[in-house]
C-alpha cells in the first residue's frame, strides 16, 4: 500500500516494527584488551505496527559501528539508516545506542534527519528496541525491533 503525500503529512506518534539482517563481511578489530570494534551494514524491513502509512512497507539500509567490552560485557552502536517507500521516496534516521548490557536487548535514540519526496523536512526523536536472534546460517546476524516515538512533516500545499 504506497503511502501518498496527505496520508503522513502533519506530526503524531507512530509505533513501528522491524525485521534485520547483517552479513559479516568486514573482521572486526582488538582496539584494547577484550575491546572489540566493528563494522555494520544491514538490510530490513520496516511494517507501522498500526498499519497506517508512516513508515509502512518500507525497506531500509543501515551502515554503523559498533564496540562490544567483553570484559564489561558491554555494548554500543552509533548507526545512519535511509528508509525507501514504494513510490522511491525516502527517510533519513540516525541512532545511537549508549553504552550498555550486551546480552540484555539494546535501547537506542533515533533522529529523524529529513527525507526526500512527502518525507522532506521530516524531524523527530523515537526510541529502538532491538534483539538479536539465533541465526539461520553462519556469518549472518538476525534481529528484530521496535521504533517507538514523535514525527512532524511541514505542511504541504
Amino acid at each position: 500500500m504506497p503511502a501518498n503525500a496527505q496520508s503522513v503529512a502533519g506530526e503524531g506518534t507512530f509505533a513501528a516494527n522491524f525485521v534485520g539482517y547483517a552479513a559479516n563481511e568486514v573482521e572486526p578489530i582488538e582496539t584494547g584488551t577484550g575491546r572489540i570494534f566493528g563494522l555494520v551494514d544491514s538490510t530490513l524491513t520496516a511494517m507501522n505496527a498500526d498499519n497506517a502509512a508512516f513508515l509502512h512497507n518500507q525497506t531500509g539500509r543501515c551502515l554503523g559501528t559498533w564496540t562490544v567490552d567483553e570484559t564489561a560485557k558491554t555494548f554500543e552502536e552509533l548507526v545512519n539508516c535511509t528508509y525507501t517507500d514504494a513510490d522511491g521516496d525516502q527517510i533519513f534516521e540516525s541512532a545511537t545506542f549508549d553504552r550498555q548490557p550486551l546480552d540484555a536487548p539494546h535501547v537506542g535514540t533515533g533522529r529523524w534527519l529529513g527525507g526526500t519526496g512527502k518525507y522532506e523536512g521530516l524531524t523527530g526523536l523515537f526510541e529502538i528496541r532491538t534483539r538479536t536472534l539465533r541465526s539461520a546460517r553462519e556469518g549472518l546476524v538476525q534481529y528484530v525491533g521496535t521504533k517507538q516515538g514523535q514525527y512532524s512533516l511541514p505542511a504541504r500545499e
